[in-house]
């Protein structure tokens, strides 16, 4: 039997370097759109109470609300099907998991060929704030 996790101070696993914390925390926030986007009973206990949602467009700012509310307006509002994060290709420096961190992530609607690029910012492992912008987007091959 495989032995559970350690956990830090804040209920994350003990993660001490800044890749492995930077992956975790993109994951998370994908986790949380993913749990805003359908009926998730346990999405509170990834987004704090007071945590604040935006999402521009064009030229203007879209203030979506806060907590859960606003978590499950910005996944309404996107509307994405896949996403995409970079990854770390830093120096993998100590980093305390529980302190406030930001990542950002990608998240792509290809239908409407729209991408949302937002800032998440956590604090012990909760989103406090999500802030992006959406953009339209073309591809094509080389």
């Amino acid at each position: 039997m495989a032995a559970s996790p350690a956990f830090a101070g804040c209920g994350l696993p003990e993660i001490t370097g800044s890749r492995a914390l930077h992956e975790f925390l993109s994951l998370r926030a994908v986790e949380v759109v993913r749990r805003a986007a359908n009926p998730d009973d346990q999405l509170a206990v990834l987004v704090a109470p007071s945590a604040s949602f935006s999402l521009g467009g064009g030229d203007v700012g879209r203030p979506l609300g806060t907590g859960v509310d606003g978590a499950r307006e910005l996944a309404r509002t996107m509307k994405a099907d896949t996403y995409r994060f970079l990854g770390w290709d830093y120096m993998d420096m100590p980093a305390d998991a529980c302190s406030k961190r930001k990542v950002e992530v990608e998240f792509i609607d290809n239908q409407s060929k729209s991408v949302s690029r937002v800032e998440f910012t956590f604090e012990a492992g909760l989103v406090v704030s999500a802030e992006g912008w959406e953009r339209s987007f073309e591809t094509g091959q080389l």
